[in-house]
């Protein structure tokens, strides 16, 4: 009767642990299953997102805006802009535009700026600033500039990592994961703010896996500023 019992309760056992692997597979499926099979309810879109209408980004822009709003900040700035898009069904959309809008207090001199705004689905993905340095001195004048504006917005940075001559400092605050590159080389800095929660959105995993050779395009124009498409 006892071994009888001990038989029992070690299949019980064997049953529940490949029940509960089951379980963790089938989530993992359905999290990665296309888009057109059961898509996601509107509520629980990115723009959705509690706070997200909140979040002032230090490019000039908001993480909830449209592009419409995008486009009419940019023209009300006496800017210009471009928009480029790979083809119409293209999912991720960019407005470039020289010049910038962040907000900088104590404004200091620089050779040239250039913004972009990349989209995806409608939604704000990234936003990335580049300021040009007119030398080595004033490099390091506006990378002092630019780090206390994003420690007055975001405190001190999370992570600093280094590859040749170019460096990196970098902030994770809720939505966003933002970025501060110095690239001595060809003086010039870059901040980069990416929405870190529609990155990891299935839409976004299922368009970065179907098109690699188009998101590595974007990711090497956003974190290292490579040119644009």
């Amino acid at each position: 009767m006892v071994n009888l019992n001990k038989y029992t309760f070690f299949y019980a056992l064997l049953f529940l642990v490949f029940f509960l692997n089951g379980c963790s597979w089938l989530s993992k499926e359905w999290e990665d299953r296309p888009g057109w099979l059961m898509p996601d309810a509107p509520g629980q879109n990115i723009k959705t997102s509690e706070g997200l209408s909140s979040t002032v980004l230090v490019s000039g822009f908001n993480l909830s805006s449209s592009a419409s709003d995008v486009k009419k900040k940019i023209s009300n700035g006496g800017l210009k802009y471009e928009k480029s898009q790979n083809d119409k069904k293209d999912k991720l959309v960019s407005f470039t535009f020289g010049g910038t809008l962040v907000n900088i207090p104590n404004q200091f001199t620089y050779s040239s700026s250039n913004s972009t705004v990349n989209f995806f689905e409608g939604s704000i993905l990234s936003t990335r600033v580049i300021f040009n340095a007119i030398d080595d001195d004033n490099l390091e004048v506006i990378v002092n500039s630019l780090y206390n504006v994003l420690i007055d917005s975001y405190s001190n940075p999370d992570s600093e990592n280094s590859i040749y001559s170019f460096q990196t400092y970098k902030w994770n605050n809720e939505n966003l994961e933002i970025f501060l590159s110095v690239d001595e080389e060809n003086k010039r800095v870059l901040i980069t703010e990416v929405n870190s929660k529609l990155e990891e959105s299935r839409s976004f995993k299922e368009f970065k896996n179907k098109y690699i050779d188009q998101y590595q395009t974007y990711d090497e124009e956003v974190k290292f500023g490579k040119p644009n498409r």
